[in-house]
């Protein structure tokens, strides 16, 4: 039940966040701006392929995590209303948002510490 309220609250406001943003680009800034206005510290934007992508420091990593653990508040909370972005991007703007997920897997990216997300028009 927590999750569903909390993907409509992430589709509802992605009705206001990405009011007017209809390119990966667009969408990426808005995307930066909102997790710049929750605290989040942003290493690197950079472009790659015609995706944009965002390195940053996972913001869960210390968020809450001393009272309600570190797994459940990133995993069930914040990827939650992530993916209420995710359905609202590939709904109504036809962009695929890769939320944001742990760096292990790029070559330059490698610190734990670090997460990033992709944004990309859906092909």
């Amino acid at each position: 039940m927590l999750r569903a309220v909390l993907h409509a609250f992430g589709y509802a406001v992605a009705h206001v966040l990405f009011l007017g943003a209809d390119t990966p680009t667009t969408v990426a800034r808005r995307l930066r701006l909102a997790y710049r206005l929750v605290g989040v510290d942003i290493v690197e934007t950079p472009e790659v392929d015609d995706v944009q992508r965002t390195i940053f420091l996972c913001p869960y990593r210390s968020l809450g995590a001393s009272w309600v653990g570190e797994k459940w508040l990133c995993h069930d909370v914040l990827d939650r209303v992530d993916d209420g972005y995710v359905t609202y991007l590939r709904r109504h703007r036809d962009i695929d948002y890769q939320r944001p997920r742990g760096c292990a897997d790029l070559a330059y990216c490698d610190e734990s510490a670090y997460c990033y997300s992709e944004v990309s028009e859906r092909g």
